[in-house]
């Protein structure tokens, strides 16, 4: 249940960055923005999990 919370805040926390990027300097940054957020994350969950194991 704590990791279902976290990851909730984190989901709200992104959508709300994402959207002031876009509200700030449009769709095409916002984008772009969001997928390499999107690709560091994946990147550092593939790294801590290659530890975990």
């Amino acid at each position: 249940m704590k990791s279902l919370i976290t990851d909730v805040f984190g989901l709200a926390g992104f959508g709300l960055l994402t959207s002031g990027v876009y509200l700030r300097f449009g769709l095409a940054p916002a984008l772009m923005f969001s997928g390499s957020l999107l690709l560091l994350g994946a990147l550092a969950m593939a790294r801590r999990g290659k530890r975990a194991a």
